[in-house]
């Protein structure tokens, strides 16, 4: 028996030093990415101009310096449509020698244009440190982009101002404006295993006066070519006037997200 007691307490040692390299580090922090559809709902002065909702995608990635310590910082980003619309133009270009016209030239051409939203804020969230649903409120602030662009298509079959494997004549953009953005968000986060969790979230974001066109006014979109082109490259950004006036407000509103979020 005396023999056999030193071997067992070696061998005890051997398995807690065992049991010890094999024990998984405790997690201390953690890393949120989340990716998420989104609906931009105007509201206040501007929904006065604009009574349109804007859909949307974006994401956001925060971070938790130590689990047990209910506060992450982070920051996230809103892409979000103003609306859109396509439209189709036909340019004629008359070809004259000793005051008779001897050709017809026709360009047909594919207008689309479409109104963008960009919001970006940095962010500081207090979350609750519960297992399956996880409350959360958020400050944030930052700044929201309003921009209109219309790009104009060669849609003849010579391809006249365009080349076959690229059918873009100019791009040109009607309106960009940056302003900024403050306010806070209250949301949930719903885990679906360790590391996923369905994400909830409803934002209500001050933004600054801003200049943009909203879905109407592109829809009456009046374009005006100020050249008759007659061969590729031969138009310019300056070459396509719009007969449009911008909006201008504040541009508060309210952005609904459900999203997915990882944690690593």
């Amino acid at each position: 028996m005396r023999k056999t007691l030193p071997f067992l307490f070696m061998f005890m040692g051997v398995v807690q030093g065992l049991k010890a390299q094999t024990t998984i580090a405790p997690e201390t922090s953690a890393v949120y990415f989340n990716i998420n559809f989104n609906l931009g709902v105007p509201i206040g002065e501007y929904k006065t101009y604009n009574d349109e909702i804007a859909p949307g995608g974006g994401f956001d990635i925060l971070f938790q310096p130590h689990v047990k310590v209910p506060l992450l910082v982070g920051f996230n980003m809103a892409f979000m449509s103003g609306g859109s619309q396509i439209q189709r133009e036909t340019l004629t270009a008359d070809i004259v020698a000793g005051g008779t016209v001897i050709e017809t030239l026709y360009f047909p051409m594919r207008v689309e244009t479409f109104n963008t939203i960009i919001g970006g804020n940095l962010s500081l969230r207090v979350q609750a440190p519960t297992q399956f649903v996880k409350p959360y409120a958020e400050g944030l602030i930052g700044f929201n982009y309003f921009g209109t662009n219309t790009s104009v298509y060669d849609e003849s079959e010579e391809f006249y101002l365009s080349e076959a494997d690229n059918p873009l004549i100019t791009s040109s953009n009607q309106n960009s404006d940056w302003t900024y953005s403050f306010g806070g968000a209250a949301g949930m986060l719903i885990q679906i295993n360790e590391s996923i969790f369905i994400d909830v979230r409803a934002a209500y974001r001050l933004g600054g006066n801003a200049q943009y066109y909203v879905e109407d006014d592109i829809e009456d979109w009046e374009l005006v070519f100020n050249t008759i082109p007659t061969e590729p490259d031969d138009f310019e950004d300056d070459d396509l006037s719009i007969s449009a006036i911008p909006k201008e407000s504040k541009t508060d509103m309210i952005v609904g997200t459900i999203g997915l979020t990882f944690k690593f």
